[in-house]
């Protein structure tokens, strides 16, 4: 863990750095996608534009007012000290889709291509920020005495990272598959692939978190989950259910 890197003069936030390096790195790869499909460039970035702001305050709304309310209160001005981490995932990935949702609509644009066209750039952003959570030592895992153990716990955020690199390249390459198609698939179908992947990742590894979880509730046949899991198998079941849609719509060509 290096969570503050110490240059004398200054102190820089090594999860803040990373994601600065993320966007940075995801933005030329947007670039490069932009030319690649031939997408409206100022469209293109108009959505990652408002994926970012939105997932931004999404995410660091929710960090505040529902993992650290108590700290926050005492002092409201550290809301502000973003630089030092503080955001759920889930809060941005809702928020940041909620809101390009709204912007599709008020464009009158197919907002499933969009998210299609984004999936992959969506993967490889989830693989490059949670490097920042390993290096400041956040969304630690459980006591273990496994060789790759990180201060004798599981190393959860590496097992994200890893896994949704992995996801990535699947995302990858069915997008290429797809296109070789003499009739490709329905909007939306690599974008709730995606989801179904990165949700079930982050189910799978929620059992060996040992950070702050938020309430549990008990579900038949699944057991106690953290709010993050519930919502994992909402995003599961919701693209299990878009699937099976696709599949019925296939079966009456």
């Amino acid at each position: 863990m290096i969570p503050i890197i110490d240059l004398g003069l200054v102190e820089i936030p090594t999860y803040f750095l990373v994601i600065s390096l993320s966007i940075s790195a995801l933005l030329i790869f947007l670039s490069v996608r932009v030319d690649k499909f031939l997408i409206d460039r100022k469209l293109a970035f108009n959505i990652a534009i408002i994926l970012m702001v939105s997932g931004f305050i999404g995410g660091r709304l929710l960090h505040v007012f529902y993992e650290e309310w108590d700290y926050y209160r005492n002092d409201p001005r550290l809301i502000l000290f973003f630089w030092n981490g503080g955001f759920v995932y889930f809060g941005g990935l809702i928020a940041g889709w909620l809101a390009v949702w709204a912007y599709c609509i008020y464009k009158k644009m197919s907002f499933l291509k969009w998210a299609d066209f984004f999936a992959p750039i969506l993967s490889l952003s989830h693989a490059l920020g949670r490097i920042g959570c390993v290096l400041s030592g956040c969304c630690f895992g459980t006591y273990c005495t496994l060789p790759w153990s990180i201060a004798g716990r599981h190393p959860t955020a590496s097992y994200l990272v890893f896994g949704e690199l992995f996801i990535f390249a699947i995302i990858y390459q069915l997008e290429k598959v797809n296109l070789k198609q003499e009739k490709p698939a329905r909007d939306g179908t690599l974008f709730f692939k995606w989801v179904f992947l990165s949700s079930f990742l982050r189910y799978c590894v929620e059992f060996y978190r040992d950070d702050f979880r938020g309430n549990f509730f008990h579900i038949p046949l699944l057991g106690s989950l953290s709010v993050s899991q519930v919502i994992c198998v909402a995003l599961m079941l919701i693209s299990l259910g878009m699937f099976l849609r696709d599949y019925r719509n296939f079966l009456k060509r």
